[in-house]
């Protein structure tokens, strides 16, 4: 049997945007500039406060210092502001475990958290992953591409 091989090993730095200047990181394709994600972790990070990390030209990784009650309002908020997350991510989560179980491998248990409650009937299923995997592991990868 195989693995999923899921790696969860990140350096993550208090939220300063220097590198995301260096790196004119961006999500361009959905109209959102460097400055636009600047202000949007500004925000995050005066309402959680955040770390982030893995930073490039089109991506980076947040970690939340502390999560809302609300988690769905904030799932659907990182939506809008990156919908790669769940129509890249999340949103395949359905597609990714049918190969993974034809190719005979086995679910790992963290990723078994990460499902746990998701109606697969349910249209934004990849929402509710997203919430549980901001609840594991208080953090999510922003990508636009």
């Amino acid at each position: 049997m195989k693995s999923w091989g899921i790696v969860k090993k990140f350096v993550y730095f208090m939220f300063d945007p220097t590198a995301i200047i260096e790196q004119q990181t961006n999500g361009i394709n959905y109209d959102i500039t460097t400055e636009d994600l600047i202000a949007k972790l500004q925000q995050w990070d005066g309402q959680y406060g955040i770390e982030i990390g893995e930073v490039t030209f089109d991506s980076l990784i947040v970690r939340f210092e502390n999560l809302p009650t609300d988690l769905k309002a904030l799932a659907e908020e990182i939506y809008e502001f990156c919908p790669d997350v769940i129509d890249q991510g999340f949103g395949c989560f359905d597609d990714i475990l049918a190969m993974g179980r034809e190719g005979g491998e086995e679910i790992p248990p963290d990723l078994q958290n990460l499902l746990e409650g998701v109606n697969w009937d349910d249209p934004d299923f990849g929402l509710t992953i997203l919430q549980n995997a901001l609840r594991q592991d208080q953090g999510v990868a922003l990508w636009w591409d």
